[in-house]
């Protein structure tokens, strides 16, 4: 888990593996598979537990939120890459374009709060021509809003998450294994249709 992972750090690096973390969740196209709001639950446990002062998590949590989205803004506006254009060309993505063209502001406050979304959405919103002036209003509140929630719910969650931690690594295997039996009875099922 991302706790163990950083609870080696001295207070200071491991503010900064979280801020970092934060930033390229967005930034990067991480936060697909490495969601942000992990870190800024970390930082709230750890900031429970007295390694970091409240005030200094929650200003790091909004900051990186921040950073990350208006760095993702920016790689939509100036490096649109493959992703964009690929997934902006094909008919959904003239209609999402057309979504965030109209509504724009609104998608960015949305997209912020979906997990996966609030990575791309800033990226897309950018290529599909938001300007940054419609970016901004939204984005910001909303980004702040978002360090500030998962900050505190890690922080008042922390014993919970000490407590109850085991119960999140029981859930992921019962998932897995569940996973794994229905995949194996979809691929016989296709070997069966392919068979007949």
């Amino acid at each position: 888990m991302l706790a163990d992972l950083l609870s080696g750090l001295p207070g200071p690096l491991f503010v900064l593996a979280i801020a970092v973390l934060v930033v390229a969740e967005a930034a990067l196209v991480i936060g697909v598979v490495l969601p942000g709001s992990s870190a800024l639950l970390t930082l709230g446990v750890f900031s429970d537990n007295g390694v970091v002062p409240l005030p200094v998590a929650l200003a790091v949590g909004t900051v990186a939120a921040v950073a990350g989205s208006h760095l993702s803004f920016a790689a939509g506006r100036y490096r649109p890459g493959a992703l964009s254009s690929r997934w902006l060309a094909g008919s959904k993505g003239r209609r999402a374009r057309a979504v965030l063209c109209r509504s724009g502001g609104s998608a960015v406050l949305i997209g912020q709060w979906v997990v996966g979304a609030r990575t791309l959405t800033p990226r897309f919103a950018a290529a599909a021509g938001l300007s940054y002036r419609r970016f901004l209003p939204w984005n910001v509140p909303s980004a702040v809003a978002w360090g500030l929630v998962w900050v505190a719910v890690g922080y008042g969650a922390s014993e919970a998450y000490q407590q109850w931690s085991w119960l999140a690594v029981v859930a992921a295997v019962v998932l897995l294994a569940a996973l794994l039996v229905v995949g194996r009875r979809a691929l016989d099922r296709v070997d069966a249709v392919q068979e007949a």
